[in-house]
């Protein structure tokens, strides 16, 4: 008895040991490190956005906020992005919110960002005019695998398929983003275009549906034309309901949806041959319900 006693002991302090070991290395080549060669990471789902501007209203639209932006040289050239995560299915979906690098802002240390009165982006080294909203970027010169793969489209995990629901008009899209909009949370509305119509939607999780921690909806609705400005505001009266675009948030009586432009539509309105919707294949159009 004595002697298996001994025998354990000396097997957890030479596991003790590995483990510092291992400890050691991995701080030895840093984070960056341990994010590249320690960790089989999945990469997250990019979603390139048109310009910084839309960039930065996706990411401080509220004052409570709290996000960063990394600036990468990638395959595209120079880009800033900032990660997204949102409930999906039994965990949660990453996504890489980027757009392209603008010479005309310069280059800046934080990303200044304000819609009361009128929508304005700028990069900035200072972080101190209380008329801004503010985020830093951070310069990364070996960005993590798991960006690098994402950006470069290497590796593309296969992805169970959102509930498409295509409801009638704009009004009704806006009335469903006030039931998901809690606190200084609210989903934005994605613009892009697909089947030769200009489509606005939203990503929206329904909790502890059966086996699913989060059913997740994308509700979405076909529209003529592109956004005239960068969001949307609604209010219901008794003269009827009201929807519009407008390019700042200005009058506190209205509900207001911020817009952001994708380059191209998101995974699940596109074909993708190695990707299938939960109980069926993926079909080349995408359905609604």
């Amino acid at each position: 008895m004595e002697g298996a006693l001994i025998n354990f002991r000396a097997e957890k302090a030479a596991s003790m040991s590995l483990r510092r070991e291992a400890y050691k290395q991995s701080a030895d080549v840093g984070m960056m490190g341990v994010l590249n060669n320690g960790l089989k990471l999945k990469p997250p789902v990019t979603m390139r956005v048109v310009d910084l501007l839309n960039l930065a209203r996706l990411a401080l639209f509220s004052p409570e906020t709290q996000t960063l932006f990394w600036r990468i040289e990638s395959s595209e050239g120079p880009v800033i992005g900032t990660l997204f995560s949102v409930p999906y299915w039994k965990n949660s979906l990453p996504f890489f919110f980027y757009a392209r690098t603008q010479d005309e802002l310069g280059r800046g240390s934080y990303v200044a960002y304000r819609n009361i009165d009128r929508e304005e982006l700028k990069l900035s080294d200072s972080n101190d005019d209380p008329k801004y909203l503010y985020a830093p970027i951070v310069d990364v010169t070996e960005p993590p695998r798991m960006l690098v793969e994402a950006l470069e489209g290497s590796k593309s995990p296969p992805l169970d398929l959102p509930v498409l629901t295509r409801v009638t008009n704009l009004p009704s899209l806006m009335r469903l983003l006030m039931v998901a909009s809690y606190d200084s949370h609210q989903p934005p509305i994605l613009n892009f275009e697909a089947n030769g119509s200009c489509v606005y939607g939203f990503l929206l999780p329904f909790y502890d549906y059966y086996e699913a921690n989060a059913l997740p909806v994308f509700a979405y609705v076909e529209h003529p034309r592109p956004p005239e400005a960068g969001f949307l505001r609604y209010i219901a009266s008794d003269e009827g309901e009201r929807t519009e675009f407008t390019e700042h948030v200005s009058d506190m009586k209205f509900f207001y949806g911020r817009v952001v432009t994708l380059t191209e539509p998101p995974f699940w309105f596109r074909e993708e041959k190695n990707q299938k919707r939960r109980g069926r294949p993926l079909r080349a159009k995408a359905r609604s319900t």
